[in-house]
């Protein structure tokens, strides 16, 4: 019995559509029996719970009303959710593209070898003789 989930009061009440007090006046009067009575209220066993107020078409069109609202609100979340997680992913994947460019840029940068430049009256005299045709 100890794996067993048994229901309090109120949570009696909301499975079966009843009122907390027509399901406290089963328990005081004994329609309906209860593991256990603490400080912290009532332990009632489902099965006992459903054989003494057993679901009858109202009860159970307004459980199965809000399980569906709740099934709906929770698909569409979910839904929101994969998209949002979708587009994280592919911010991810672009700001890792964007971190692997600069990278190589970088690497391109420290690796480069400039050409040692040669002075300004070298150059001058270069092209004098380019010019002229004196080697």
């Amino acid at each position: 019995m100890k794996n067993t989930v048994f229901l309090t009061l109120n949570q009696a009440a909301k499975e079966t559509g009843r009122s907390k007090s027509t399901i406290f006046k089963a328990l005081s009067s004994g329609k309906l029996s209860y593991i256990e009575k603490t400080t912290a209220g009532y332990k009632i066993d489902p099965a006992e719970l459903f054989r003494a107020f057993p679901m009858d078409g109202k009860a159970n069109t307004k459980n199965t009303e809000s399980e569906q609202s709740r099934t709906l609100e929770n698909t569409l979340e979910n839904d929101f959710l994969r998209r949002e997680n979708e587009l994280l992913r592919q911010q991810i994947e672009r700001e890792r593209e964007q971190a692997d460019h600069w990278r190589k840029q970088a690497t391109m940068l420290l690796t480069h070898q400039a050409p040692e430049p040669q002075p300004k009256q070298q150059e001058a005299s270069l092209l004098w003789r380019k010019l002229f045709g004196r080697h």
